[in-house]
């Protein structure tokens, strides 16, 4: 059997060399020394950072020029730029309980009448009691992001009460109406099922109020396309989205005071004729509190308008991603529940701790990995390791210049814009009880679980987060004002996956006839009640035609992630690639040749980690000899025998390396295609800086596949890798520290290329939106 193995691989050995050069990218040229475009400061860090976001290859979806109509609120300075006086969270941006932050002769702390939405601490007051059958008392992010969030507030607000002060607030009687109120919730429920369902567009009744959390906060993660770049925009063309672990965006939800009572509505006053509340949308990592009249109709058919969002404190710095958001996602409730059920939900803790007034407030927070921490690391004289990143601070704030105080955004291409309107959605549809949502699967134990066990985990969650995926793809696409791939909101919905798009027809037609100008150029958004309408019946639809596949990389297998400088160019990469599309893509004698085989290659991509590498053998072989055999020798030496802990061949450490192997040479030529498109085009796609350094990675034992995700550009690689034995007490392997090194080394040789690992993972299919707690 041996000799016939021997043989085999011979032939294996020259095939396997001879398509290794023919197909493998060509290394960097002489500009592998050039300097990197230098970031120019413009991006605020709320846009979008994939081709996905911003390109479309149809025609324009909205007749002006591809823009929906815009609003008052983007009428003046760039989204999110600074300009003039900012409010920053400090003048009350945290969610600390009055009575015990504004104790003794410490005074007011981080603002009058304002509390931190940090800390569970912070939530919880000894006068709040969660009345009567509160499905989640908190919500919670992982251990080291609380300590250090309560040490960095302590430092200001030394009174603050301690996690157990908090907890003591929860009694054993309010547990026991929790669990009553489970059980009579339940039984409606179940009543609910055996009832016909209600037409899409009218409102259904909405569930007690005293039934609903004090707090919820949403979590979403980041994403890495590794293969359906460009080509996703057309169905049915499938990209492989992997979801980031521990690359989150985590939006919160809470009533508390207003973040300030001064400094009445910009434009035009509040129509006295409507309810209105504040709410005031925290972004402390961006230094920004966006505070907001929120006010909607009691009356049926006295006026077009449903809800009204306007701006209550100057000067006002717009922001499409956050306003948009919020005015969809509150109409579609409003419209949804009936706007006596909004009304009650929104009023339910008027004179929140005495005050007289109640905002509806918002805290957005993203993990570290979002954004670039390369110059951050280099203050501190720490390697650009992962390691170093996971003893940084959790939720750090961006940078700011110190000559002009403008914030310095540097993305790392993970997905950030989507991540952020989908916890964003995901939190409000939840705080009104308007869906349910998995928990967090690293917390169950913790109280979510119960809530899991009475919603009816499963079809109920499943339906909840169809609710949440399209309506943030709406969300998205009007921030946006194109209607995108949708592949990151997607994966921030439902994990890894393999995604095709759905038809654009699906909702442009809805985003061409939203109109949200108000009159005056600072009197706000609106939406009108035919919108909502319209807009109940769109996000309750079942017939969108995008499919989510779940897919995960195989046990043993594992996700590398490497921030190169930070800021690519990606819309106007993606602006020449659509007019190559276009006009300009017949090469030669071959029409459309790096489309079509890009399409062969990026199927059989999907087929290999579908099929063949899920197969039980091959499963089993990794798991055998993945870590301790194959992982300690580079591709070239898998093409030749290796020892085995199996006896036959299925299964042996060769097989498992030759079937590794395939999926290498088919990303490979994804490569090779993506790289030769671009230089049709002339933009980047993989530059040549990136080709060095993704050949060089290629080159290493362990690996599978290196390359650029997504739009590509200079911003961003990942590596596909066997797991090595684990390293530093299991939160890394061999395999990944030497890559880890190698980046690092690359980093040291040139000055003007910085390369740091990511502390991301690839999430599995599943891991998508989900509630988690706050502690």
């Amino acid at each position: 059997m041996w000799g016939r193995i021997v043989n085999i691989a011979a032939q294996m050995d020259d095939s396997f060399g001879a398509r290794d050069d023919a197909n493998s990218v060509a290394t960097a040229s002489g500009e592998d020394s050039a300097a990197l475009p230098a970031d120019d400061g413009q991006d605020n860090g709320w846009g979008d950072d994939d081709f996905g976001d911003d390109l479309d290859f149809g025609d324009e979806p909205f007749e002006n020029g591809g823009e929906p109509l815009e609003n008052g609120l983007n009428g003046g300075a760039k989204d999110g730029q600074p300009s003039g006086e900012q409010q920053t969270p400090d003048e009350g941006a945290s969610f600390v309980d009055n009575d015990k932050a504004n104790d003794g002769a410490n005074g007011p702390c981080l603002g009058e009448q304002q509390s931190s939405l940090g800390e569970e601490a912070s939530f919880v007051n000894d006068n709040m009691t969660y009345g009567g059958g509160s499905d989640v008392v908190v919500d919670d992010l992982d251990t080291k992001a609380d300590e250090s969030l309560l040490m960095d507030v302590s430092k200001e607000c030394p009174d603050i009460p301690d996690t157990a002060t908090a907890e003591e607030a929860v009694s054993s009687e309010a547990d026991k109406d929790i669990m009553d109120n489970a059980d009579k919730r339940e039984s409606q429920e179940i009543q609910e099922e055996q009832s016909p369902p209600l037409p899409q567009s009218l409102p259904q009744s909405a569930p007690p109020t005293n039934d609903l959390p004090e707090i919820v906060t949403v979590s979403a993660p980041g994403k890495a396309l590794v293969a359906g770049g460009y080509l996703v925009l057309e169905s049915p063309n499938p990209g492989v989205v992997l979801a980031a672990k521990g690359c989150r965006f985590h939006a919160t939800v809470a009533f508390q005071p207003p973040h300030s009572e001064g400094g009445g509505v910009i434009g035009n006053s509040v129509d006295a004729s409507w309810e209105c509340i504040p709410l005031d949308v925290y972004s402390p990592q961006f230094d920004k509190v966006f505070s907001y009249h929120l006010s909607y109709s009691m009356a049926a058919g006295e006026d077009d308008v449903s809800i009204r969002l306007q701006p209550r404190t100057g000067p006002h710095e717009p922001n499409k991603f956050v306003e948009r958001s919020l005015l969809l996602v509150l109409g579609y409730l409003c419209q949804h529940l009936g706007a006596g059920a909004f009304h009650t939900r929104l009023h339910q803790r008027d004179n929140f701790n005495g005050s007289e007034r109640v905002a509806l407030a918002i805290k957005l927070r993203a993990d570290n990995d979002f954004y670039s921490q390369i110059n951050r690391l280099k203050e501190k004289g720490w390697d650009l390791t992962p390691q170093n990143l996971e003893r940084l601070d959790s939720f750090l704030p961006c940078p700011k210049d110190e000559s002009t105080g403008e914030l310095i955004v540097n993305k790392t291409g993970m997905g950030s814009s989507a991540a952020l309107v989908t916890s964003l959605v995901g939190a409000l549809l939840r705080f009104f009880g308007v869906v349910s949502l998995p928990i967090d699967s690293d917390r169950e134990g913790e109280g979510l679980e119960a809530e899991n066990e009475i919603n009816g985990a499963g079809r109920k969650e499943e339906e909840g987060l169809r609710i949440a995926h399209n309506l943030s793809q709406i969300c998205h696409c009007h921030a946006q004002g194109k209607v995108g791939s949708g592949f990151d909101i997607s994966s921030a919905v439902y994990g890894s996956h393999v995604y095709t798009r759905f038809s654009k027809g699906v909702i442009s037609h809805f985003l061409e006839s939203l109109a949200t100008s108000a009159k005056g150029e600072n009197d706000g958004i609106q939406l009108s009640k035919m919108s909502s309408d319209q807009l109940v019946a769109l996000v309750n639809d079942t017939e969108w035609d995008c499919t989510v596949s779940p897919l995960s990389l195989p046990p043993g297998l594992e996700l590398l992630m490497a921030d190169v400088c930070g800021g690519s160019e990606s819309p106007s990469m993606a602006r020449k690639v659509l007019d190559w599309k276009k006009n300009k893509r017949r090469i030669g004698f071959m029409d459309d040749y790096y489309w079509r085989d890009l399409k062969r290659c990026n199927k059989k991509i999907v087929s290999l980690l579908s099929d063949q590498l899920t197969d039980q053998t091959f499963l089993d072989g990794l798991r055998r000899d993945g870590a301790m055999i194959v992982s300690a020798r580079t591709a070239e030496q898998w093409k030749k025998p290796m020892p085995s802990s199996w006896y036959k061949f299925e299964g042996s450490s060769w097989d498992v390396a030759l079937k590794l192997l395939d999926l290498r040479m088919t990303f490979l030529e994804c490569r090779q295609n993506l790289k030769g498109m671009g230089q049709s085009a002339g933009v980047p796609i993989e530059p040549d800086e990136q080709t060095a350094v993704a050949d060089a990675t290629m080159r290493l034992p362990g690996v599978v596949a290196a390359g650029v995700p997504g739009a590509g550009g200079y911003d961003a690689l990942f590596a596909i890798y066997v797991k090595g034995p684990e390293t530093n007490d299991g939160s890394s392997d061999r395999v990944r520290d030497e890559i880890g090194n190698f980046w690092r080394e690359m980093s040291n040789e040139n000055d003007e290329t910085f390369i740091c690992p990511l502390s991301v993972r690839a999430a599995g299919s599943g891991d998508g939106l989900y509630a988690t707690k706050l502690n």
